[in-house]
């Protein structure tokens, strides 16, 4: 009987170990904050708008800097980026790039952040919170509990 439950418990050690993290794919791979009335905001909007062409609307989330909601998620996001929490928009997150305001730099390097995540895939920004962290390891922490239980159980039968 303990050699089984060895087995039991080796396999479904594997069986955990081998679950891949699983992120939400409805997580979006760009985020920008902007502000009503922005003209830098409005530059930044039509070429993001023009370089994702063909993408499900889902991969921008757009942020209005004024609002509570994405005040609270733009402070989250400079600190899982490490960055001052900046004072002047448009801000975009994609991958491990951070552009902040709009010119032929932020264009280029923007262009650039976008290319590489479309061609080469890239991780959501959402990804860097601790939430979406928790969130990608549920499926592995609730396997590993039922497994735990199981194998409880069954010594204790």
């Amino acid at each position: 009987m303990r050699l089984v439950t060895a087995v039991l418990a080796t396999l479904c050690i594997c069986l955990v170990a081998s679950i891949p993290a699983i992120s939400d794919a409805s997580d979006p791979i760009i985020i920008a904050f902007y502000e009503d009335g922005c003209p830098s905001c409005e530059e930044m909007e039509e070429l993001l708008t023009g370089m994702m062409i063909g993408t499900p609307e889902t991969a921008i989330a757009r942020y209005e800097i004024t609002e509570s909601e994405s005040m609270e998620l733009l402070v989250a996001l400079a600190k899982a980026y490490d960055i001052e929490v900046p004072s002047m928009v448009p801000i975009v997150f994609v991958a491990e790039d951070v552009i902040i305001g709009m010119g032929r730099t932020q264009e280029f390097s923007l262009r650039n952040a976008i290319g590489d995540c479309l061609s080469l895939g890239c991780e959501s920004p959402i990804a860097r919170l601790p939430l979406s962290q928790l969130r990608a390891d549920l499926p592995r922490l609730a396997l590993f509990l039922v497994m735990f239980l199981a194998l409880a159980w069954f010594q204790l039968r």
